[in-house]
């Protein structure tokens, strides 16, 4: 456990704040989820709050797709489920996210949401979302984060 945290530096990798100095709080983590076929090895585990953990659970992030490609695995999933399932959290956020602000922001906060394709840590979603919504940013995540297994 104390190799995964320093090769962490100290940090969650979903929300990016420091991890608490005693195992309790934290949970260990597969990215690629054992339930779409990720295998219990060392190259697979990290160490996240349990809230994050909580709010991971078993979605595939764009490190799990690097990682699974590297190491060989294949991810178990329906693709157009996954995808949707992602696009339909993401537009709720949105929606809550802007709700106080005008039409033409939450049309541009949802075009984003509907963009994405692949999980990442949520402060990145949310941080797109804003973007698109101001106006300031691009509508998708970056292209690395996007791809998903056909």
């Amino acid at each position: 456990m104390t190799e995964l945290v320093e090769l962490q530096h100290w940090r969650c990798p979903w929300c990016g704040d420091y991890l608490p100095d005693s195992p309790r709080g934290t949970a260990i983590d597969h990215i690629i989820p054992r339930a779409y076929g990720g295998p219990h090895r060392r190259w697979n585990l990290q160490l996240l709050h349990q809230e994050c953990n909580s709010a991971k659970g078993k979605k595939i992030t764009a490190e799990a797709l690097e990682l699974a490609d590297a190491h060989g695995v294949t991810i178990a999933m329906d693709v157009g489920q996954y995808r949707a399932g992602v696009r339909r959290r993401a537009a709720i956020y949105a929606v809550r996210a802007t709700r106080q602000l005008g039409g033409e922001a939450r049309a541009r906060a949802l075009a984003a949401a509907r963009n994405l394709t692949v999980f990442f840590p949520e402060t990145r979603v949310h941080a797109v979302i804003r973007a698109a919504a101001e106006g300031s940013g691009p509508l998708t995540a970056p292209a690395s984060e996007q791809m998903l297994p056909r």
